[in-house]
């Protein structure tokens, strides 16, 4: 990929509580790219905040929604698998999406024990508004990048993902983080050292 080493520190730089601080910590390109990715997430967190508040949409519920987009309308157990949560979670989730107006459960033709969930024409509607904004952001994302190295961004990315996925499985990453310092009580008298 093209180097924005020079336009990105004069970029963030300008961005307050952004100001790339790489060099004066001397770090090499691995603590880089996880500082990078450090600063990203609540940028994007920002961002899905945006569509819960626009659309009552949180990142479970959207996954649940899209899920259903891609699949059309399918037995709960089915759903709980295509978004990876547990029966459990599928319930809660699916139970605050029928509440809102996007999803709805239908009874199966025939197993009285088996619910079917689908998009509600609104939820649908909802969705295709919520698609195309996220589609645009996408695009205005990656703009100017060639296509070559958006591929290989993605694979960079994906392997990212599931080393991070593998050190959160194993509780602690490879880092134990040190203790916060003590504080002293604001009426304690200062530390006086030896020889001052």
């Amino acid at each position: 990929m093209a180097s924005t080493e020079n336009s990105d520190a004069g970029n963030s730089a300008g961005q307050a509580g952004r100001a790339d601080l790489s060099a004066a910590l001397d770090m090499d390109t691995a603590e880089r790219i996880a500082g990078r990715l450090f600063s990203l997430a609540p940028r994007l967190v920002e961002v899905l905040d945006l569509g819960a508040r626009e659309y009552g949409m949180s990142y479970a519920r959207g996954r649940v929604v899209a899920a259903l987009h891609a699949s059309g309308p399918v037995l709960m157990r089915a759903l709980s698998e295509a978004v990876g949560v547990s029966p459990r979670t599928i319930t809660g989730l699916v139970d605050a999406l029928e509440a809102d107006g996007w999803l709805e459960r239908r009874a199966h033709p025939s197993d009285r024990r088996a619910t079917i969930v689908a998009i509600t024409p609104a939820g649908q509607a909802a969705f295709d508004q919520l698609l195309a904004g996220y589609q645009g952001l996408a695009r205005d994302l990656v703009s100017g990048i060639p296509a070559a190295d958006q591929e290989r961004a993605l694979l960079v990315i994906e392997h990212i993902s599931a080393r991070l996925d593998e050190a959160v499985r194993r509780g602690t990453a490879t880092f134990d983080p040190p203790r916060p310092p003590q504080r002293r009580p604001a009426h304690a008298a200062p530390v006086r050292r030896a020889g001052r």
